[in-house]
């Protein structure tokens, strides 16, 4: 049993404790499906603290260059409004990439998206909000679950190599 058992098994206990407290006890009221969205970018921006302050980064500007899409939308009464704002943000993520804390480019698509899926219920603003802290709760969620992991691989399933394995390897 190796450490990717580890994380499916510490990840699918963080998941599974939240969606009971959203469906099942009700007491956490949030945005579900954008949690696990904050919750993937975490661990595809690699994890630790640097995928966690990597993926809030880009997810955070996503949100933001969703919000100017929906202004310019919302404001310039234009057919083509929406194609314009659009392009100008979608350029802007990618042009973003060029500082450290913002390089993460699938994160702020991830992050504009989840706020374009926020806002078929709430057009044109999207629930902004709502969509920031489901983002920063998943994205919490997958670092607590690679803590517990890791802790987990190292107590439970590594095994430090005797001397003689070691001369072998």
């Amino acid at each position: 049993m190796g450490y990717l058992v580890a994380i499916g098994l510490s990840t699918g206990i963080v998941a599974a404790v939240f969606c009971h407290l959203v469906f099942v006890a009700q007491v956490v009221n949030v945005i579900v499906w954008a949690a696990f969205v904050g919750e993937a970018i975490f661990f595809a921006a690699g994890g630790k603290n640097q995928g966690l302050f990597k993926g809030l980064a880009s997810n955070f500007a996503g949100v933001f260059w969703a919000a100017v899409i929906f202004f310019i939308s919302g404001n310039w009464k234009s057919p083509l409004s929406m194609g314009i704002a659009v392009f100008i943000a979608v350029v802007a993520m990618c042009v973003q990439a060029q500082w450290k804390v913002l390089s993460f480019i699938p994160g702020a698509f991830a992050g504009c998206a989840s706020l374009f899926g926020s806002a078929s219920a709430e057009y044109p603003a999207g629930n902004l909000i709502g969509v920031l802290i489901a983002l920063t709760l998943g994205a919490l969620m997958g670092w607590a679950a690679e803590k517990a992991a890791v802790w987990a691989y190292a107590k439970f399933i590594s095994k430090p190599q005797s001397d003689a394995e070691k001369q072998s390897a």
